[in-house]
């Protein structure tokens, strides 16, 4: 009981923090980080009362499986998808699309406090096995097994495109296993009750929330107000001897479709769409000049970048950043570096610092 009320005290002070600092370091416009400041706040309410019923007796009163606790994780792993919803499909989530996600909660909400209707106390596993007939603990699983579990499979049903999107598919599949991590440890504390079990499904929320506020602030851009992708000229590949075939039509293709701006690229898609392997493509990447994909990607993108800024096609440093493909500030902060020696914003006062210069000169 004592470790039990010491991680929610602490799970519950965690939320609030993070949704405090959210929303006083949100800008205008920015429903990210509003969004994901309400959810961690209304997360933060959820435990202070479960820790202030805790100390008294067992939620609502049961033991298994009890309807007002399924209502709750109904509605939990549904503010949980709100976050990755908007930053993977920005302005996708409206007031219509949010009252239908949380419909079914409210739904169930309302039937739960119908007059009349009643449901089992269910105390042990045993006993949901020895009444599983009844529709009345029957429907509690299906809500289980069937809604709250599965949920975060929604995300992988919003339109994606790699141009609008804030997050890399990756991130949406790291995101969405540890929401089902989190389901099915809030599904396996329902069916038992066990503490350690809870104290688990807590600690993975509790980490949740410290990542995904890190990133939300320090490493993930903002949206640019145009998002679509400024077409660039072509970009310059290093001088080498285009002896073999495929690299004359890597370099055809990085000219013609410019590639490297899809985050999502990975060395067999780029294998598949020049109809080769994985294998002899890195080969020829390597003969090309390059260390790696990886290398030959974040140069382009930084290559495109560059050339923004010369030409004066930049409204500011993170929407350029975000136009060439990066989507986190530290691997674009760290590429540039590798790449020109300087950062970004010194890189752009020294163009603009020679313009001035040139501009002066020709006077």
């Amino acid at each position: 009981m004592a470790l039990m009320q010491f991680v929610l005290g602490s799970g519950s002070c965690a939320f609030f923090l993070c949704a405090l600092v959210l929303l006083m370091r949100r800008a205008d416009g920015d429903r990210s980080r509003r969004i994901l400041g309400i959810v961690w706040l209304l997360m933060a309410l959820v435990l202070v009362c479960r820790a202030l019923t805790e100390v008294h007796t067992v939620p609502s009163g049961f033991g298994v499986l009890p309807p007002a606790n399924l209502v709750g994780g109904l509605l939990t792993v549904t503010l949980l998808c709100l976050y990755p919803i908007e930053v993977i499909r920005p302005g996708w989530l409206n007031v219509r699309r949010t009252f239908c996600l949380l419909l079914p909660t409210l739904f169930l909400g309302v039937f739960c406090r119908l007059p009349g209707v009643e449901f089992r106390h269910l105390h042990s596993f045993e006993e949901i096995l020895a009444h599983i007939g009844e529709p009345d603990v029957w429907g509690r699983l299906v809500l289980l097994f069937g809604f709250i579990l599965p949920s975060a499979l929604l995300l992988h049903v919003i339109p994606y495109n790699w141009m609008k999107s804030r997050v890399r598919l990756s991130w949406i599949k790291h995101y969405t296993c540890i929401i089902l991590l989190i389901s099915a440890l809030y599904a396996a504390f329902m069916l038992t009750r066990c503490s350690l079990i809870s104290v688990a499904h807590l600690l993975v929320c509790l980490a949740l929330t410290l990542i995904v506020t890190y990133e939300e602030l320090f490493t993930r851009f903002r949206l640019p107000a145009d998002a679509a992708v400024t077409p660039s000229e072509t970009p310059a590949l290093p001088s080498v001897e285009e002896d073999n075939p495929l690299v004359v039509r890597l370099n055809r293709l990085f000219d013609e479709k410019e590639v490297w701006q899809n985050p999502d690229l990975t060395v067999s898609d780029l294998a598949q769409m020049l109809g080769t392997n994985r294998t002899y493509l890195s080969r020829t990447i390597q003969e090309a000049g390059y260390e790696n994909f990886a290398d030959l990607m974040n140069r382009h993108r930084v290559e495109a970048f560059c050339r923004m800024a010369e030409e004066g096609r930049m409204g500011s440093v993170q929407d350029a950043l975000f136009h060439v493909g990066f989507r986190s500030k530290e691997t674009a902060l760290r590429c540039f570096k590798k790449y020109t020696g300087m950062l970004p914003g010194k890189f752009l006062m020294t163009v603009v610092a020679e313009r001035a210069k040139t501009s002066e000169l020709q006077k």
